[in-house]
């Protein structure tokens, strides 16, 4: 448990295929019930399909930068563009680094008494709690 990431995973809420079936995404909504709704790109107006190109690559190349600041961000928008431009439409951006709990309750383990009690209760509003820190 020492070395668990500090992490809360997001539940998926829905599921988007948009290599199944070329130029259809294909969206599953988590206890819904249709099922597998299928949204053909070329059924829409022209106009909707023009837009949806600077849409989509602004939204493929702001992903890639959720969680970063400044150049790092940067970084990560040029790296997924360089693969955009060579074909690579899976590229991604380097993981922003991860928090062991253990690295987490080594720094912790550092405060003195008074700032690991206001430690502890912001570590619990966040719903991360340290192991011998209860």
């Amino acid at each position: 448990m020492a070395d668990e990431e500090v992490a809360v995973a997001k539940k998926k809420k829905l599921s988007k295929d948009l290599a199944t079936v070329p130029g259809t995404v294909i969206i599953t909504v988590e206890g819904g019930e249709k099922g597998a709704m299928k949204f053909p790109f070329n059924k829409l107006p022209e106009k909707i399909q023009t837009l949806f190109g600077p849409f989509g690559l602004g939204h493929k190349l702001g992903d890639s930068a959720a969680g970063r600041k400044a150049k790092d961000a940067e970084t990560a928008i040029t790296k997924v563009w360089e693969g955009l431009m060579k074909g690579d439409w899976s590229v991604r951006a380097p993981a922003v680094p991860k928090i062991s709990t253990a690295e987490v309750k080594a720094n912790y383990d550092k405060l003195s008494p008074a700032e690991q009690k206001v430690a502890s209760k912001l570590l619990a509003s966040l719903g991360i709690s340290l192991p011998g820190t209860e």
